[in-house]
């Protein structure tokens, strides 16, 4: 995972989700993962799953990219619906798609929102330490994650990760995450040195460019709330289970429509060239 890459989607996009401003994008973050969080319904869930995946389609963000970058909190909810099988499928998928779901969420919150201005926006209900320790945590987890990254390569070379040798690998493994906590306290000491040589004082955050909200924050805010109010309905009226079944034969058709629409307007402007 790259976070150049990130910054790049957040900053070059021209869609409705990148002209609305980050709070009206953490509003509809928010009210999207209430939805997850209620829902029980697996239907329902794979529903949100394919609309927000038909949003990063008419975002013009690469889908396969964004998913994959997603897909890393389902490692952790298929060992927990392992952990916890009770012989229900329904309820494993349950559990993974909720993870998919709140993840892909969060994904298109900051490929659509350059991050000082998610952290700017949400500055005035956080005490400063906090929201300065949460964009020096965002900035690390990516430095973290490129450390081990290269800590696999390195163990791969040297033959420490090796076929049918499973418990030699684990212990091989384990030595290699203790070499990067003890990397990663020797980074975050030099990182904190270098800030204070350039003059830190306690204060990193500028604060959020003042605008009007426009039409792509009403219809940001608006998907949201027609998200959980759906949720709502399926979650506590009586008798709604058909309900997800039909939002999730929509959003197959959505999701279908989005990508041809975006295909067939490809197509059209490599034969408006040609």
């Amino acid at each position: 995972m790259d976070v150049a890459i990130i910054d790049y989607y957040a900053n070059s996009g021209s869609s409705f989700l990148h002209r609305a401003k980050a709070l009206s994008k953490l509003i509809f973050a928010a009210l999207v993962i209430t939805s997850v969080v209620i829902s029980s319904d697996m239907y329902l869930l794979l529903g949100i799953y394919l609309s927000l995946a038909s949003l990063v389609i008419w975002s013009r963000l690469p889908l396969i990219k964004v998913i994959s970058i997603a897909a890393y909190p389902a490692i952790f909810a298929l060992i927990f619906a392992v952990a916890s099988w009770n012989g229900s499928w329904i309820r494993a998928g349950v559990i993974i798609l909720k993870a998919l779901t709140a993840a892909l969420t969060m994904v298109i919150l900051i490929v659509t929102t350059p991050y000082p201005d998610i952290f700017s926006s949400i500055r005035p209900v956080l005490p400063k330490i906090i929201a300065e320790g949460m964009v020096l945590t965002y900035r690390s987890v990516f430095i973290l994650l490129e450390l081990t990254d290269n800590l696999v390569k390195a163990l791969r070379v040297r033959g420490g990760l090796t076929r049918r040798r499973y418990l030699k690998n684990i212990v091989n493994f384990s030595s290699g995450i203790g070499l990067l906590l003890v990397r990663g306290l020797d980074m975050s000491e030099k990182f904190y040195g270098v800030m204070n040589v350039r003059g830190y004082g306690g204060k990193m955050l500028e604060g959020q460019r003042e605008e009007k909200a426009g039409r792509n924050d009403f219809a940001a805010v608006i998907l949201g709330g027609l998200i959980l109010t759906v949720s709502l309905m399926i979650r506590f009226e009586a008798g709604p289970v058909q309900y997800g079944a039909y939002l999730t034969a929509f959003s197959v058709l959505a999701f279908i429509a989005s990508a041809l629409y975006i295909l067939l307007e490809k197509h059209r402007v490599i034969f408006w060239k040609s």
